[in-house]
């Protein structure tokens, strides 16, 4: 396995320290580091520059991500534009977060989560969920033949139709080709079961998360403990039952560091760093 963090991470360690970016990139390369996690708008404004940096550093672009509106916007051509750009590279994954829901819609897909079968009626009769599938599948098909998959992961929000497992699980089922990306931190935000959750979607995982989550005795759910975000392995998530699970399954693409605006990035980008090299190395 692979270790990944998020360009964003980088760009606040710099605005935290004063350090240039491509020092912090080489540093980041320095800790086992292979590659990183970009906002694809954010690559396409900067391409030239970004490119020359990566290439410096001797970095790789693990994953694309960005967020869509296809229930209200069914233009594709930025998101084939996307697609394009990480064959070009080499980006064998992207990440969609291919819309949301309206409030009262949101309500009731939340109140029938608990179940597949109640998911999947709510699913299949809701004109926005219905708007994001026929784009997912236009788009699968067309990354198919550049050779690039397109996940959804388990995001962490009330109105996306893709928090839960069993949402997750119904796209995967009706969206040919479609692939999912496994944060180990986003189940918290829905009181679901991250190890349970990754055992349902396993055969679709192809990209992973570490996020971590900090202990906060004032949240009381069934497995949220909290939601602030915290380097890998210093948090109450099941992170190396996760990973060990993962490397019975096979798996050997990315472990991506994950924690946004956590006061100290440089340092919890080692320390997340460390604790994962750990598991490539064979220690736990």
């Amino acid at each position: 396995m692979k270790l990944s963090v998020f360009y964003d991470h980088i760009l606040q360690a710099h605005e935290q320290t004063g350090r240039p970016v491509p020092e912090l990139l080489q540093f980041c390369r320095s800790l086992g580091i292979d590659a990183v996690e970009m906002e694809y708008r954010r690559f396409a404004g900067e391409e030239t520059a970004i490119r020359a940096m990566l290439q410096e550093a001797g970095l790789a672009v693990s994953c694309f991500y960005q967020f869509f509106d296809f229930p209200g916007n069914a233009d594709l051509s930025e998101a084939k534009k996307l697609l394009e750009t990480a064959s070009d590279l080499g980006t064998a994954q992207v990440l969609f977060v291919p819309g949301e829901l309206n409030s009262q819609e949101a309500a009731e897909l939340s109140a029938c989560s608990k179940t597949y079968a109640d998911t999947a009626r709510f699913m299949e009769n809701s004109q926005s969920v219905r708007r994001m599938q026929r784009a997912l599948a236009d788009l699968t098909a067309y990354a198919s033949r550049l050779g690039v998959k397109i996940t959804l992961e388990d995001f962490d929000g009330f109105t996306q139709p893709f928090a839960r497992m069993n949402q997750l699980l119904w796209f995967m089922r009706n969206v040919p080709g479609l692939c999912y990306t496994l944060d180990m931190g986003n189940f918290a935000f829905s009181d679901e079961d991250a190890v349970a959750a990754a055992r349902l979607l396993k055969e679709y995982i192809v990209h992973v998360h570490c996020k971590d989550r900090a202990l906060n005795p004032s949240v009381c759910g069934t497995f949220c403990k909290g939601l602030g975000q915290t380097p890998a392995g210093s948090g109450y998530l099941p992170l190396k039952e996760l990973i060990g699970m993962l490397k019975e399954w096979g798996y050997d693409g990315y472990l991506a560091i994950e924690h946004f605006d956590v006061p100290d990035q440089a340092a919890c980008i080692e320390q997340s760093a460390a604790f994962l090299r750990g598991f490539s190395s064979g220690c736990f």
